[in-house]
C-alpha cells in the first residue's frame, strides 16, 4: 500500500486507511505463524451451552462461522448439559447446576478436569464471526487474553473484562474454577462470570486489540438506534449498509438484541 498523503483526506478517511494498513501488516505476520501450525498443536474452539436460553442452532451456526473463517487446525468443543450429537462438535457433558443466571456455567471452562489439552479459544454463542480468526488463535500464545469491556466506547480509559471471547492454555487459570468451587456464594454475589474472572485474573489478563472484536450495538451500530419493545432492546430500523472496521473479525451481541432478532444484511449474510 502506497504512502498516505494526509493532506488530501478527511480525518475519518485517514483513520480507515491507516486501519487497513494495520490489518494488512497483521495478515502478513500471521501467515508465517500459520506455516508452523500442525495437527499436534491444533487450537481448541470452545463454547458453552446450558439450559434453553440458546437453541442448539446457535452451536451449529457458531461451528459453521468458525469453519469458514479459520486456516489452522482446530477442534470444536461444546461444554453443555445436552448430550444431543452435533456433527463436527465434541460435546463435553456436565450437569446443569441450576444457577439463576446460566452464564455462571462459563466458570466451569476453567475446571482442570475438562478433557482438553493445549490452547483454548472461547466464543459466546451470540457472536458473529465474519473474518479470519487465525490472529486470535495465535495472539499472545502463553497468556490469558480477553476483550477490553465495551464500555470503552464511552470511557476511553476503561479497563475491565468482557468475557464473550477469551483465550488461554488449559489448566493455567484453574484458580478461577477452584476458588469458585470452594466458595461459589462469594462469586455469585457479583453480577456475572466476567466480573468473577476479572476479579481473580486482572493481575495477569491481557486484552485483544480493540479493533479485532467490536460491539455490534455500540461500536458497529449506535446505542441511540436502540429502543425497547416488550422488555427487550432492538434496533428501530434495518441498516443494510452497516459494516465493521477492516480489522474486525468478530461482532459481539452482548445483551439484547441477539443475532436472530436483527435483520441487517451484515447479520443475515454472516450468521448462518
Amino acid at each position: 500500500m502506497a504512502k498516505i498523503d494526509k493532506r488530501s483526506l478527511t480525518k475519518e478517511e485517514f483513520k480507515k486507511i491507516k486501519s487497513l494498513k494495520s490489518a494488512e501488516k497483521e495478515y502478513k505476520k500471521i501467515k508465517n505463524q500459520i506455516k508452523n501450525s500442525n495437527e499436534e498443536n491444533a487450537i481448541n474452539i470452545l463454547c458453552v451451552r446450558f439450559g434453553n436460553k440458546y437453541s442448539i442452532e446457535y452451536v451449529k451456526r457458531l461451528r459453521n462461522m468458525v469453519s469458514r473463517n479459520i486456516s489452522i487446525p482446530y477442534k470444536f468443543f461444546c461444554l453443555t448439559d445436552d448430550p444431543t450429537p452435533i456433527d463436527n462438535v465434541i460435546n463435553i457433558v456436565r450437569p446443569n447446576k441450576g444457577y439463576t443466571k446460566g452464564w455462571w456455567h462459563k466458570v466451569h471452562m476453567f475446571d482442570p478436569g475438562l478433557p482438553i489439552e493445549g490452547r483454548i479459544l472461547y466464543f459466546d454463542l451470540d457472536v458473529i464471526i465474519h473474518n479470519n480468526i487465525d490472529k486470535l488463535c495465535l495472539y499472545l500464545p502463553k497468556d490469558f487474553v480477553g476483550i477490553r469491556d465495551f464500555n470503552r466506547k464511552f470511557h476511553p480509559g476503561w479497563k475491565n473484562l468482557n468475557s464473550s471471547v477469551m483465550s488461554w492454555n488449559h489448566k493455567t487459570q484453574s484458580h478461577v474454577w477452584n476458588q469458585f468451587n470452594a466458595n461459589s456464594s462469594r462469586a455469585l454475589r457479583l453480577h456475572g462470570d466476567q466480573d468473577w474472572i476479572w476479579q481473580t485474573c486482572k493481575d495477569r489478563l491481557k486484552f485483544f486489540p480493540d479493533p479485532w472484536i467490536q460491539s455490534y450495538k455500540w461500536e458497529i451500530r449506535k446505542k441511540e438506534e436502540l429502543y425497547v419493545v416488550n422488555g427487550k432492546r432492538n434496533f428501530r430500523t434495518v441498516d443494510n449498509d452497516v459494516s465493521p472496521g477492516p480489522e474486525c473479525s468478530i461482532a459481539v451481541f452482548h445483551g439484547d438484541p441477539n443475532p436472530e432478532s436483527v435483520k441487517d444484511k451484515f447479520v443475515v449474510d454472516n450468521w448462518k
